[in-house]
Formats: structure tokens, C-alpha cells, sequence
């Protein structure tokens, strides 16, 4: 049985599809989106990566990190395309992708392709990101749409990133069809007292 916690295979795989994010909670729209990229780009596989603290979100209503790897690890359990890994976790304090995408590089070889699975809603603050020029250099930057977000990367990223790491991204975007869940609705879901299991099951391969 194919070993879906933390990194594996590192000789044999060299696309590998990066999802990180609170996953505060996981749900059936974090797996529909890793498995379009992985289906569109060919991916090795997608490696799920929990957040220990975000950089950039609100830690309001946060659940125990340890406890948001376990829930990524039953979600992809039926999967074997997808793995997690608990490396940021590990660390226990803010980190920043640049860092993971380095640590990751380190793990596989620089020959590796990182794709960074993002949503819509990232890039109204990705040229903010820490060392985001050098972090476009090291790997591929995958838009995903989100309902009532764009996905024009034609504004001032070209700036910061330059032309021809904007057109990657141009020709790397993935549409899915939209999906009306958000981890931010079924936390209100939750406290309101309604049943949520369905946005939150295995997907199937």
C-alpha cells in the first residue's frame, strides 16, 4: 500500500503538485481542485500541506493543526495520487512558502517540477508574498478559479514577477467547474448546528 503521509517515491516522481493551506477544514472543493490539476498537468502526484500558522490569514477559529493533518489524511485517503506531509506542522512557527518550496527542492532535486496549486482568491495578495520573485523562479504557479474571483494575472505581477512568469501562469490556469463551499461556510455551518459531512468525504481517483 502506497505510504500517503509526509514525502515518498523521491527518485521515481518529478512533477509534484504543491497544495498547501489552513485546510480549516478540508472539503470536497480542496479535492476537486488538486485532482483537475493533477488530471490537466500530469502531475506525479499533489502534496497536501497544512499550515501550521497561515502568513497571511486570521488565525480566528483555527483548529489544532495536528488535528487539521488528520482530517487532509482521512480526506485524500482514498486517493492514491495525494499525499500530505506534516513538515510545516513540524516546525511550529509561521512559514513562508518560499521556505517549503526550498525544503522541498532540497528533498527531490533541483531537476523536480513544483506546480503551487492557488486559488483565484491568492492573487489579490501574491506580489506580496515573502521573496515572491525568487519563489516564481523556483516553481510553477497553477490559478485555479473561485467563484466570485478573478483570474486576469495581466495587472502589476508582471512588475514584480516578470512578463514571462505571467505568461506561465496564463497557460498554466485550470478551470473547474464552480463550487459553492468555502472552509469559511461550513465553520458557520458548524456552529449553527448543520450537518456538513457531505463537503467534507473522500473523493474518489
Amino acid at each position: 500500500m502506497k505510504n500517503r503521509d509526509n514525502v515518498s517515491g523521491l527518485t521515481q516522481q518529478r512533477r509534484i503538485g504543491v497544495f498547501g493551506g489552513t485546510f480549516n477544514p478540508i472539503h470536497v472543493g480542496h479535492l476537486v481542485m488538486a485532482k483537475e490539476v493533477y488530471n490537466y498537468h500530469h502531475l506525479s502526484k499533489v502534496l497536501f500541506i497544512p499550515a501550521y500558522i497561515p502568513p497571511h490569514k486570521s488565525t480566528t477559529d483555527l483548529v489544532d493543526a495536528h488535528h487539521r493533518y488528520q482530517m487532509v489524511r482521512e480526506a485524500i485517503s482514498r486517493n492514491g495520487n495525494f499525499e500530505v506531509s506534516d513538515f510545516e506542522i513540524k516546525r511550529e512557527v509561521r512559514s513562508y512558502t518560499i521556505d517549503t518550496v526550498n525544503e522541498l527542492l532540497n528533498l527531490y532535486g533541483k531537476d523536480c517540477e513544483v506546480f503551487l496549486i492557488l486559488g483565484a482568491d491568492s492573487l489579490n495578495e501574491l506580489e506580496l508574498w515573502r521573496d515572491i520573485k525568487k519563489l516564481s523562479q523556483l516553481c510553477h504557479f497553477v490559478i485555479v478559479n473561485r467563484p466570485g474571483y478573478s483570474t486576469d494575472v495581466s495587472g502589476s505581477l508582471a512588475d514584480v514577477i516578470g512578463k514571462d512568469k505571467v505568461l506561465d501562469m496564463e497557460r498554466l490556469k485550470v478551470q473547474i467547474p464552480p463550487i459553492g463551499i468555502s472552509s469559511t461556510d461550513i465553520r458557520k455551518r458548524l456552529r449553527e448546528g448543520a450537518d456538513v459531512s457531505g463537503n467534507c468525504k473522500p473523493l474518489l481517483p
